[in-house]
């Protein structure tokens, strides 16, 4: 990963990290729940774009992996890591749902 894509990464976490303050402040103050569930909003927002950046930085670093890499056991497990990455992805896709929907 990149300085600069390490550096873009931390500041969407670091937004999600003042949302979420700012979720406890309103629960702590007796906010209305929509207040609180706006704010929640913007912590998943935060943390699904950090999330998505953190698997573009992942896959093009496999993909150097993958297509020049002299040993083919280590092409072998990064492609595996991909596999399990993409399975990662949309098992908490999957969980998002769920939430939505309740």
């Amino acid at each position: 990963m990149q300085p600069e894509e390490r550096a873009e990464i931390v500041r969407r976490l670091r937004t999600a990290e003042g949302h979420l303050g700012a979720v406890i402040g309103l629960v702590e103050a007796g906010k209305p729940c929509e207040q609180v569930r706006h704010q929640l909003g913007a912590v998943r927002a935060a943390l699904r774009a950090a999330g998505a950046r953190l698997v573009d930085c992942q896959i093009k670093s496999s993909q150097e992996i993958v297509r020049h890499h002299p040993c083919p056991e280590d092409r072998a497990a990064e492609l595996t890591r991909l596999f399990n990455l993409y399975h990662l992805v949309f098992q908490y896709s999957d969980q998002v749902e769920m939430i939505r929907n309740e």
